[in-house]
């Protein structure tokens, strides 16, 4: 995945960096400093930073990702060909306190947590993949299946204000128009399941993606047991 990130310094209408491999997640504005967030999201977009009367500084620190400490990384790029930096270990700060030089330092957890502690805990959560299968051609869902929804009705219930995306697949047996039809039904019956346990349906959406999507490489018309499923996106 590759952004390109226009960041304002102060009273500098000019493009300072490029984020050439994970984007941020989410930018936190302190005291004149731009903080990027790496890995904390799925998906973010870069922030301009107000138009200021003072001199031009803007600092990022990446952060390790939560759970299984994945590091996003930044090119940062100096506005006058200045060398550029590529930001992608943890609690390192990269300054461009001019528009030709890129520092980097390293910065204490500490320091990072005591300052921005309130806004990394407003974050949104990460959002969370369960997987029911299904039998051969049919919307019956595997016996397994209960478990699955068991916890995605948890999950549910320990997010404020919670979205479920429900998206159906199948094998390769059978029509591209058969299995739109066939993955479609599979999400309709989990999202029903779901609002029969308590889950409102104005926030569920249904889709199929027929065989287009599978998990398991196989050969036309080979029924893999694997591809034939529902992935439900809790966030």
């Amino acid at each position: 995945m590759s952004m390109t990130c226009e960041l304002r310094a102060r009273n500098m209408n000019v493009q300072l960096c490029k984020a050439d491999r994970l984007p941020p997640s989410k930018w936190l504005m302190r005291g004149g400093l731009l903080i990027g967030v790496l890995g904390l999201a799925l998906h973010g977009a870069c922030a301009q930073q107000p138009s200021r009367s003072t001199g031009s500084i803007v600092s990022m620190v990446v952060l390790p990702k939560e759970g299984d400490g994945h590091v996003g990384a930044v090119m940062v790029r100096p506005l006058h060909r200045g060398k550029a930096v590529l930001v992608d270990k943890p609690y390192v700060e990269a300054s461009l306190r001019d528009s030709k030089t890129v520092r980097t330092s390293p910065i204490d957890r500490k320091d990072v947590n005591e300052t921005f502690g309130k806004a990394l805990a407003s974050l949104p959560e990460q959002p969370t993949s369960y997987l029911v299968y299904f039998v051969e051609g049919t919307d019956e869902l595997n016996p397994t299946a209960t478990r699955a929804i068991d916890r995605v009705v948890a999950e549910v219930a320990t997010r404020p204000a919670p979205e479920i995306a429900v998206i159906g697949h199948t094998d390769f047996v059978g029509s591209d128009q058969y299995n739109d039809t066939l993955s479609l039904q599979r999400a309709v019956r989990v999202r029903d399941l779901l609002v029969r346990r308590g889950i409102p349906t104005k926030i569920i959406q249904a889709a199929g993606r027929g065989k287009r999507e599978p998990m398991v490489q196989a050969p036309d018309d080979v029924a893999e047991p694997r591809n034939r499923r529902v992935e439900i996106i809790v966030r």
